[in-house]
């Protein structure tokens, strides 16, 4: 049974505008300390909750805001739900999640719309689904302020933009350093194209360099790291040149790739530089422990709040964003050399 405000009222033998006046906000001063502590505590202890929607059809705010993000078990993707819900509930809002399968992506995006939100985080490589921003663009209803997060070619006028470049430039270079010839690139298949930074940088490099690219797709799944080392092993026992160097999309996938290259007898990193991205807590502690590009989770959290917050109360400031680097973090899986390549000193090294 929903506790209302008339139902407080009658609990306390108080009228329906006083209690209103407290939970509401709404010209509480003119209501005594006393009877507002009275009002507070028997909403708190009757399980009260504000009808956010009822608030919305008023003018005022639902203090719902609520973030679209690629479905799955990504770990880069959680860490940013925990830190967006961290920092919104600080100010007193409540974050709702929207997680989307590529299947499902246009459905799960007019879901969202459809709901009395403030504000909305959008995973900005999200639209480049096909027919995602033309949903957006059609949308007969209200579209509430929006903030892209990790983007690179936003049509969103407040973003924040996670730029790859200068990590995965350090890394490939690394690669080179240290005589690698072909180099193998692992991640989803959809991810295989232009617009996905990370690969884009690793094509130009090595068609710059002269350098083989080998390619690792992996299908559309929750177990990353599962299916890395099913492709891996089926690639290896198909007898296939190993490539010199392997970057996984992320550390899940380094993770089932060093388990496959282990399986098989293939020595990290004597035989292949192996290396992730996300740097997720563990890798760290492997045998031989793993580099990984870093990136900076709650300063991008941090950020996007900040641009959303600023576009809420301010509807007509100017487009803003905001450009976060990537960082590259070396370990031994891929130093070759004693004590570190001829370019990068031995022990771990945050470039």
């Amino acid at each position: 049974m929903r506790i209302t405000i008339k139902k407080i009222a009658a609990e306390l033998g108080l009228s329906h505008s006083t209690v209103s006046r407290v939970l509401n906000d709404k010209q509480s001063d003119l209501v005594s300390p006393r009877t507002r502590e009275r009002i507070l505590q028997a909403a708190q202890r009757m399980g009260y909750r504000p009808n956010r929607h009822a608030q919305a059809l008023k003018g005022d705010t639902t203090q719902l805001l609520g973030v679209f993000l690629p479905d799955g078990k990504d770990y880069f993707f959680r860490q940013v739900l925990t830190h967006l819900r961290a920092l919104t509930e600080q100010s007193g809002y409540e974050l709702l999640s929207f997680p989307s399968s590529l299947e499902q992506v246009s459905e799960n995006w007019l879901r969202l719309l459809h709901w009395d939100l403030d504000g909305v985080f959008v995973f900005d490589y999200l639209f480049y689904s096909e027919g995602l921003w033309e949903a957006l663009v059609v949308h007969n209803g209200y579209i509430p302020p929006m903030v892209g997060l990790c983007s690179h070619h936003s049509r969103l006028k407040d973003h924040v933009t996670l730029d790859f470049r200068p990590a995965m430039e350090a890394l490939l270079r690394h690669f080179a350093a240290q005589g690698c010839r072909r180099v193998g690139y692992m991640g989803r298949a959809e991810n295989f194209h232009p617009e996905e930074q990370r690969f884009a940088v690793y094509a130009q490099f090595l068609e710059a360099q002269g350098l083989e690219p080998i390619h690792f797709p992996l299908p559309e799944t929750d177990d990353l790291s599962r299916s890395a080392r099913e492709e891996l092993i089926a690639y290896l026992r198909a007898g296939r040149p190993l490539p010199d160097a392997l970057f996984c999309q992320n550390d899940e996938m380094a993770l089932g790739a060093y388990r496959a290259l282990h399986e098989a007898g293939v020595a990290v990193p004597e035989n292949v530089l192996l290396s992730g991205c996300d740097d997720i807590p563990y890798i760290r502690y492997l045998e031989t422990p793993l580099t990984s590009l870093s990136l900076p989770a709650e300063a991008i959290c941090q950020q996007g709040w900040r641009l959303l917050l600023n576009r809420m109360q301010n509807p007509d400031s100017p487009p803003a964003q905001v450009t976060l680097e990537a960082s590259l973090v070396v370990r031994d899986s891929t130093r070759r050399y004693p004590g570190g390549s001829p370019s990068i000193p031995g022990g771990e090294s945050p470039l």
